[in-house]
């Protein structure tokens, strides 16, 4: 599918080339759109919003690429673009309610009807207590269970120590537990 080769390329190094080929950051682009927009999604309480925050993290990766040094992932610098664009945003907005998009989906590809609605009924509710997280609770659930990222690239996303995320981590789930424990 890649005519310039760049599928066997690792993030970095085509990061490292953004500033002399186009063409590498259009990989990079392809490879990150839907990862970033879900994150930024989970973020955001629209679609819209989740769009041009995604446009904004993008263009500012593109006109930043002379300050990516490869000193970590690029998936990591991205992101930390992305939680910086969040902030700005949210920083900017009145009320602090962020909406998550979606609970990862079931194991079972193939639920009976009955497993299908109480999934769904369970996956509103936590959806629902996940939106009531304080939001930098709710960055880190998102970042965690959504993108799957390890502790250490969510601390270097979110500028936190490992025993900050894991704080948070823990609290976010303590609370998510309470919670819906009470509401069964």
């Amino acid at each position: 599918m890649n005519v310039h080769g760049f599928a066997d390329l690792d993030d970095e190094v085509l990061a490292l080339r953004v500033r002399d080929d186009f063409e590498a950051f259009a990989e990079l682009y392809r490879r990150y759109l839907s990862p970033l927009y879900r994150f930024v999604r989970s973020q955001v309480p629209d679609e819209a919003t989740a769009e041009d925050l995604t446009a904004q993290v993008f263009f500012k990766a593109l006109s930043s690429a002379a300050t990516f040094r490869n000193e970590g992932s690029y998936q990591s610098w991205l992101f930390r673009i992305a939680h910086n664009a969040i902030v700005s945003w949210r920083s900017s907005k009145t009320n602090g309610l962020i909406i998550m998009d979606r609970v990862p989906d079931s194991v079972d590809p193939d639920p009976s009807p009955v497993a299908k609605a109480i999934t769904d009924e369970e996956s509103s509710l936590v959806r629902q207590k996940v939106e009531e997280l304080p939001p930098a609770q709710r960055e880190v659930v998102a970042l965690r269970y959504l993108q799957d990222f390890s502790i250490e690239e969510i601390a270097k996303v979110t500028r936190r120590t490992r025993g900050a995320v894991r704080i948070l981590l823990h609290r976010a789930r303590s609370r998510l537990r309470r919670d819906l424990e009470g509401k069964e």
